[in-house]
Formats: structure tokens, sequence, C-alpha cells
């Protein structure tokens, strides 16, 4: 057996892909008469279970105060069995938690697939990458305003919750149990300034405009989204002017 071989029934007994009986085994790992291979290999193959749940519970640690320990790490031990790492990081392991949740419901607490949403998204926004933002006067260079793209900023995110933003956060804060939130469907920003990640609920209009410009849409698109308000042309001012304002806005590229 080639080293890549070995390397790949290690990485598959260890992640329990591979049954512990794999006949390979035995002709590649030594075990002793007091431990054999096998029970050598299960000790890994707990270990890496171990520091995957660990992951989790450290990503998302409000999640798993609201359960406790013992429904926390079914939970993750289920989700890990759905949902194998794929990543060097550990800490990516939780990236589809929020949908797991949302397809395998706790039928007393819907909500947690958005307070896991929120969880995730704040650790995304915290190790996003930083870098230069600019001010509105960046609009005066790109000609056709209409046409004009925006690049926003790269800790930005907006996360779609199913339930009251605000008392998700509450709970979120005191790692405390909340009564149920209401079903009150709502966009929420996210972004970093220094090493504080910052959130704000946004008007559902505002939040489909910010998802426009997420996606490179011209500012005649993004403005579009505000079509339904009294006066469209005012909303749009005022909220495209508060992106600038909070250093949401990386560039601004003239339309083609």
């Amino acid at each position: 057996m080639t080293l890549a071989e070995t390397q790949e029934l290690f990485r598959g007994l260890v992640t329990g892909e591979l049954p512990l009986e794999d006949d390979r085994l035995a002709g590649c790992f030594r075990g002793s008469g007091e431990l054999p291979a096998p029970e050598r290999l299960a000790i890994y193959r707990s270990m890496y279970a171990a520091r995957l749940v660990d992951g989790l519970r450290e990503t998302f640690p409000a999640l798993a105060g609201f359960l406790g320990e013992e429904r926390f790490e079914a939970l993750a031990r289920d989700y890990v069995a759905a949902h194998p790492s794929e990543h060097h990081d550990v800490g990516r392991i939780g990236r589809l938690l929020p949908a797991f949740l949302r397809t395998h419901p706790d039928p007393d607490r819907p909500d947690l697939a958005d307070l896991a949403e929120l969880e995730w998204t704040r650790n995304e926004v915290f190790f996003a990458p930083d870098g230069p933002v600019v001010g509105p006067e960046a609009l005066a260079g790109a000609g056709d305003v209409a046409a004009a793209r925006l690049r926003m900023a790269g800790s930005l995110r907006v996360a779609s919750l199913a339930h009251d933003a605000a008392a998700l956060w509450r709970c979120l804060e005191s790692g405390a149990p909340v009564d149920p939130p209401a079903a009150v469907p709502t966009p929420v920003a996210f972004w970093r300034r220094g090493f504080d990640v910052l959130h704000c609920p946004l008007p559902r209009e505002e939040g489909e405009a910010l998802r426009a410009a997420l996606h490179g849409e011209p500012l005649g698109s993004i403005c579009a989204a505000f079509g339904d308000r009294p006066d469209p042309a005012a909303a749009a001012h005022a909220a495209i002017s508060s992106w600038f304002l909070e250093g949401w806005v990386a560039a601004v590229r003239a339309g083609a």
C-alpha cells in the first residue's frame, strides 16, 4: 500500500467513513497485546469527533448554552454525521448548521435556526478581511450614476431571519433562554468596525437593496427596491447615504 493510500485509509478510519473492522487495517497499523490496532484507531476516532463538537460549541456558544450540554452534543453529532468536515479549519464545520436546523426544526423552538444564523454570521464577519472604504464623494467620478456599481466592504453580510431579531439578540447577548420570539421576517446587516462586530435590523426594502448591491447590481436597480415607499427617491438616498457613513462601501465603479 502506498503512502497516499495509507493516509486515505487513516482518514477514513478516523472520520468514521470506514469501519474499524476494515481488512486493510492490520497491514498498516501496529497494535499490541494490551491495545490492538482497532482500539488504538478508536481513540483517534473518538478524539476527532469530540474536537468537531468542541468546534461547534466554540462557534455557537449561545445555542449550546440554550440547549444544554446533552442536547447540544446530540445535535452536534447528528449534524456532523450529515455534514462531515470539508475544510482543514475546524472553525468552518458549522457553516451548514443553520440550514440543518431549518430542515430538522425543534417543534417547540423553530427560532433556533435563526439563533444559529446570527452566531454563524457574526463568526464570518469577525474573520472577514479588512479593506479601505470610500465616502459618497466617490459617486462624483462614476459618470452615469444609475449605471454605477457599489463594491461593498468585505465584512458586510445580510442575514434573513424568520423571527424577531431583537428577541433573538437578547438571547444571544444574555445567554439566557427567552420565550420563543414572534415570527417576524427581518433582514439584518452585520459588519465589523475594528474588532467589534455590529448589527442592524433593516426595513424590508433596504434589505432587498443591500442584497442587490452585494450582488453587484447597478445603482438604478438598487434604488428600484424602494419603489413602494411614498417618496422612493428620498428613501433610496437616505439608505445609500447611511451605507457610506457606516463604512459599508469599499469602492464605486463606473457602469459599462
